[in-house]
């Protein structure tokens, strides 16, 4: 496979130098040549897994336990996208109370991120109180290393380097003037109109570090770099049992495809009167006799009519069954944050990050609440069962596995007290320079991310054309 040579490249013809090849940086590079702009993707790893290039994210978590930081993301081509779950959906209009933008901003996006993604572009949404809806996902198996390597290699338009690690930027008086890039045991320097990093959740934050240690004058040394850093809690909450003939009944013709998870999200409602974050379950509705037995069980202890009365339903295919999987959205804290460790350096001797993480009540109080509350709506509706674990009544033992959602650390917004870039994702007092992925969410909701991301970079795409078209 082979690739541009960073020596072939003349970097003055090109307005727009990417760094990160996930489905930020990409996204970006695809959407700027079919408006006719030539880029340089310039990726830090190589074309498939290389664990040498890998250990380059290891990191130190201080605080609660989380996914360590190296098995968590890739370093290669098309980035994290190569592991990613595949689950695909908008977030939801309440999600961007605190944002400098809205859900209707990134709407026109929405059919071109389908495409991208090779996604059917419609999400039905059921209400089936004044709390739940049941939503729907869409499954994307794209990942952008398979779907675009070959593109990019006969593109006119987009230069992909490999290999090349992005060290720091460097510039003053509110302009970068070059990147500082690490290659083939070298130091390179890149000058460009616009820089954009794309590195990840966490990289975007600790090259935004490193770079305010090494250049003073360059980046408002007031900015929150790396502080309300966000992840998606991801936990098996219990096991729940759907009678999905009653379901089907109660939303008509709108009844979603029941051959796959069944997804249930807590309405605005909900989360406005109970003072709670965004929470949505899924449940892994498949034929599992040990699951069925289990719950059926406890249901005779507890409601022996009730029990007996389903019991014989089990293997007539009305009744659903599976674990009750929970995403739930993270406060941003100031005290969640990224930082440079102060001594150890990994061996391009940039600094290793340090993760400070803690638990929030707030995610477990959603996980509680939700899980009552549509407890209590299966039973008043006749529609089934929901056993809680004991996890989710004590922070203690609050398994957070995470989503491997890395959000926030450059947060979009107004006030750069609490914000690292503007609307349009360029950093605040630097006019060159943008941030494309998720570090750049104000909330994370109960969504997975990617979905958004792209959004957000078909964006990004239309403010650098029309920079560059004034």
């Amino acid at each position: 496979m082979i690739f541009q040579k960073f020596e072939d490249i003349d970097f003055n013809n090109f307005p727009v130098i990417i760094f990160g090849s996930g489905p930020a940086g990409m996204t970006v590079a695809l959407e700027l040549e079919k408006k006719n702009i030539s880029s340089v993707i310039i990726e830090a790893g190589e074309s498939e897994y290389n664990i040498n290039s890998q250990d380059q994210y290891n990191g130190k978590i201080i605080g609660d336990n989380i996914a360590d930081l190296s098995s968590s993301r890739l370093r290669q081509l098309g980035g994290t996208s190569g592991h990613w779950g595949g689950w695909s959906k908008p977030m939801e209009a309440y999600n961007f109370k605190n944002w400098p933008i809205e859900k209707e901003d990134l709407d026109p996006y929405q059919a071109r991120t389908c495409s991208i993604l090779n996604i059917k572009n419609q999400f039905k949404k059921t209400k089936l109180n004044n709390y739940f809806n049941q939503i729907e996902f869409r499954y994307s198996s794209v990942r952008f290393a398979e779907k675009y390597m070959s593109y990019i290699q006969k593109s006119k338009k987009i230069h992909l380097i490999l290999n090349c690690q992005l060290s720091h930027f460097e510039g003053s008086e509110k302009k970068v003037q070059s990147a500082i890039c690490l290659f083939n045991n070298s130091s390179k320097k890149i000058k460009s109109k616009y820089f954009i990093l794309a590195c990840g959740g966490i990289e975007n934050s600790r090259i935004l570090l490193w770079t305010k240690e090494k250049n003073v004058n360059l980046i408002n040394k007031n900015l929150p770099i790396g502080e309300y850093w966000m992840n998606h809690p991801w936990i098996i909450s219990g096991i729940g049992l759907i009678n999905k003939k009653k379901l089907k009944s109660k939303l008509n013709d709108q009844f979603l495809d029941y051959e796959g998870p069944l997804h249930f999200a807590a309405s605005k409602n909900l989360i406005e009167e109970k003072k709670i974050l965004s929470a949505a379950i899924y449940m892994n509705a498949k034929e599992d006799t040990k699951l069925y037995k289990e719950i059926i069980k406890d249901i005779l202890c507890i409601a022996p009519k009730y029990g007996k009365k389903i019991s014989h339903l089990v293997f007539k295919k009305d009744l659903k069954c599976g674990n009750i999987f929970m995403n739930i959205e993270e406060p941003p804290s100031k005290n969640n944050r990224i930082k440079l460790d102060p001594y150890e350096r990994d061996k391009l001797n940039i600094p290793i990050v340090n993760l400070f993480y803690k638990k929030s009540k707030d995610s477990l109080l959603a996980a509680k609440i939700f899980l009552e509350e549509f407890g209590s709506f299966c039973i008043n509706e006749d529609l089934g069962r929901i056993a809680a674990k004991e996890n989710i009544y004590n922070l203690d033992d609050f398994e957070n596995m995470g989503g491997y959602h890395h959000l926030g650390g450059t947060s979009m917004g107004i006030d750069k007290s609490i914000s690292v870039v503007n609307s349009k994702l360029k950093v605040h007092d630097i006019d060159n320079l943008y941030i494309a992925g998720s570090s750049n969410f104000t909330t994370g909701g109960y969504t997975n991310p990617t979905y958004t991301i792209i959004q957000l970079s078909l964006r990004l795409a239309d403010e650098l054309h029309s920079k560059l078209n004034t």
